[in-house]
């Protein structure tokens, strides 16, 4: 099969990582950067050459190990106007709230429309995962560490079944994943006809 010529126009790089403080809050920091690969004249009169950014933003968000905000913040280093920068303070909107079921559109409640800026809120829901993986990585860490010492966990679980059960593929209460780790929740899975 013969390859399709094809020329890039634009180009989205989304980027999150998750660290630990030395104070046990857990910062989940991302950024988006959205370039062209041609010259686009700016609203200001002036000429966005191919390559630099015309959106790239920064938002940092501090968590406890339960996904409670602790604090929220927006940063805009390139935008199409100068006026969009305004909106990062409404990010704050987000502290008190938790990462989990529902992140979505609680987003949207608190910084959606015209509360705020649509690429902030984009970063914002996929940085809700890497929060997760961040915290929940963290945990099991601990939780093997405090095992190997023989030491209390410091996260008991309480709950009556695994949180990832039924998320996806590979944790579906009928695969061979959930009958190695969660034996007790793994059910036989019915015959496909």
């Amino acid at each position: 099969m013969k390859e399709k010529t094809r020329k890039l126009l634009h180009s989205r790089t989304v980027f999150s990582q998750g660290f630990l403080r030395k104070d046990g809050l857990i910062d989940i920091v991302g950024s988006i950067k959205d370039t062209k690969s041609y010259d686009i004249p700016k609203s200001n009169g002036t000429i966005l050459n191919c390559g630099e950014p015309l959106h790239e933003m920064k938002v940092t968000l501090t968590m406890n190990m339960e996904l409670k905000i602790i604090n929220a913040n927006a940063e805009t280093y390139s935008a199409p106007y100068k006026i969009c920068k305004e909106a990062n303070f409404k990010t704050n909107g987000l502290i008190g709230e938790t990462v989990g079921p529902g992140w979505k559109a609680k987003v949207n409640s608190i910084i959606g429309g015209s509360n705020g800026c649509t690429h902030v809120r984009e970063l914002l829901v996929s940085m809700a995962t890497v929060a997760y993986q961040t915290i929940y990585g963290e945990k099991s860490r601990l939780t093997r560490e405090a095992k190997q010492k023989g030491i209390k966990n410091p996260f008991p679980s309480n709950q009556s079944k695994p949180t990832l059960l039924n998320t996806c593929y590979a944790f579906d209460e009928t695969s061979e994943v959930t009958k190695k780790q969660w034996p007790k929740y793994w059910k036989v899975s019915k015959p496909q006809r």
